[in-house]
């Protein structure tokens, strides 16, 4: 755990909200149509869910290689005082994360594969390559223009998305976003799409500097939010990052194949239920 420590302190992304403590059978249902085993039962009373993001209630779906999101990237950075071409952005680009990847992992003791960096770190060097220095603003707004040309399609909720997260609310669920994911994109995408209110908290991997299926950034969020992996149910569309890993913390999950789901590779743990759609957790 040495290292994997949020900037904001070890509280996530704070976005408090009312509820009231209610029935725990909040995935009694998961689309059951058979009866439930005792594991299965015991999986449906938990009252925490830690929810993934992408693929999961957000379709969404981007390309950072297409050739038009450099050439719209290097304007923005021309304009800004930092002239690049497109194909010298793109290389100093990579070049800049695969360094700051080594040096993350170096410092926090986790693998290269483990680690999250922060980009914004990467779009603030970019400027300072070409002697530029900005504000944090100036820095949004770059990630914000690299994400909206990175996009293949306009991002939109996943079915049910909305209906099941109100829904848990209702009886009184805690509910937690852990999301492997950059803070200056999810912000900005959470309030577009109606979800910055949702959560009791939200955990990015880029603030905790460590990613899904590492079993630091679980225990960090379990830390956070102050719950053990007794009280948890995973949910997510990644049988590794969010199933596998969550069930090497000691946390059951239920598992959501979607169309953004990697490809399988062997079976799902005992500690795994799969559901059809997300209504099933109502």
């Amino acid at each position: 755990m040495s290292g994997v420590v949020p900037e904001n302190g070890g509280e996530g992304v704070s976005l408090p909200r009312e509820y009231s403590p209610g029935r725990s059978d909040f995935i009694r249902g998961c689309g059951a149509d058979h009866d439930l085993s005792e594991a299965e039962t015991n999986l449906m009373n938990k009252n925490t869910c830690f929810f993934d993001l992408y693929g999961t209630l957000i379709d969404i779906r981007t390309d950072e290689k297409k050739p038009s999101l450099w050439r719209g990237l290097a304007r923005c950075y021309s304009l800004g005082g930092a002239p690049y071409a497109p194909s010298e952005l793109r290389e100093c680009y990579l070049a800049l994360c695969a360094e700051e990847t080594a040096a993350l992992a170096k410092r926090s003791g986790l693998g290269e594969d483990e680690v999250e960096i922060e980009l914004r770190h990467v779009f603030r060097r970019l400027y300072a390559e070409k002697g530029v220095r900005v504000s944090a603003a100036r820095l949004d707004d770059t990630a914000i223009a690299f994400r909206a040309l990175s996009y293949t399609s306009t991002p939109r909720l996943m079915p049910g998305a909305r209906r099941t997260l109100d829904g848990l609310r209702q009886r009184g669920a805690r509910l937690f976003l852990l999301s492997n994911a950059q803070s200056c994109f999810t912000v900005p995408e959470l309030r577009l799409l109606g979800l910055s209110k949702s959560f009791d908290q939200i955990f990015l991997s880029s603030d905790f500097g460590c990613k899904k299926p590492s079993a630091a950034f679980f225990h960090a969020a379990m830390a956070a939010a102050g719950v053990t992996a007794e009280e948890i149910v995973m949910v997510g569309n990644d049988p590794d990052a969010d199933i596998r890993g969550a069930d090497s913390c000691g946390i059951g999950s239920c598992y959501f194949h979607t169309h953004q789901s990697p490809p399988p590779s062997g079976t799902l743990p005992d500690s795994c239920r799969e559901i059809r759609a997300l209504t099933d957790l109502l």
